[in-house]
């Protein structure tokens, strides 16, 4: 497995609980729990309108794009 793969997966995980936290303490409960079910759209919704979130919603969309890349390079080595 790769690296970047599994780095991937370590960085979207902590900007997913990073993005609930901010969104439990800004915007209530409400804004907390369709952020643990709806991610990454709710994450990128609530970064629009609350202006706080977009160090975690970065770390995620960084952390998918490693995730992909890496799943990629593991994919292309096994064939």
């Amino acid at each position: 497995m790769s690296i970047l793969f599994i780095l991937g997966g370590i960085l979207m995980l902590v900007g997913w609980i990073w993005n609930i936290v901010v969104s439990f303490k800004m915007g209530g409960t409400l804004w907390g729990v369709l952020n643990i079910f709806l991610q990454p759209i709710m994450g990128i919704i609530s970064a629009f309108m609350q202006k706080t979130q977009w160090a975690p919603v970065g770390l995620m969309i960084l952390g998918i794009i490693l995730y992909l890349v890496g799943g990629g390079m593991s994919a292309a080595t096994l064939e």
